[in-house]
């Protein structure tokens, strides 16, 4: 509202109506931005769509694409940003290898961003991160093909083996 950009909402607590009011209003141009859950990661269909942010990586490799190709429909062309964590860094080159046969996609590391040297040997630790300044993880791609344990609701075997390798180097620092 401060720069008069018209932005609205899509997430699963609206009903269908709302949802169809707000991508008619978003395909008229009327509203100028248009922020969704992972609802709208299928489905949507806008014309022209310049780019597509994602503030977090899906969990699938396919949901990945279908959210990435809201931008190039019909030979067009757009961009779509993917905000990627050092701890989703294995989980986008996984995102790669499956979905782009191996290509990669170009990176930016914005170094307010960068982690500290202790932050990066916890992690290196863990299994998380293998080279500072590596494209993805080569040991975190095997080790953690898949993230997050049992769809997310409960902690994989990995996972915990990850946090118990994460405790013991800062034990050890002390």
């Amino acid at each position: 509202r401060r720069y008069d950009i018209s932005c609205q909402e899509l997430h699963g607590k609206l009903d269908q109506d709302a949802r169809e009011r707000r991508l008619k209003s978003f395909r008229s141009g009327k509203c100028q931005v248009l922020v969704s859950t992972d609802l709208a990661a299928r489905g949507i269909d806008v014309e022209g769509l310049p780019v597509v942010f994602n503030y977090d990586l899906p969990r699938s490799a396919a949901d990945f694409t279908h959210r990435t190709g809201r931008t190039g429909r019909a030979g067009k062309s757009g961009v779509s940003v993917s905000f990627v964590t050092p701890k989703k860094e294995a989980h986008f080159g996984f995102i790669e290898k499956r979905e782009l046969q191996g290509e990669t996609i170009e990176r930016e590391v914005l170094p307010e961003f960068a982690l500290d040297e202790s932050t990066w040997e916890i992690e290196a630790a863990a299994g998380q991160m293998s080279v500072p300044g590596a494209v993805h993880s080569t040991k975190g791609l095997e080790h953690d093909k898949i993230m997050g344990g049992n769809k997310g609701r409960r902690k994989s075997k990995k996972d915990k083996l990850r946090e118990a390798a994460a405790k013991a180097a800062q034990e050890s620092k002390v």
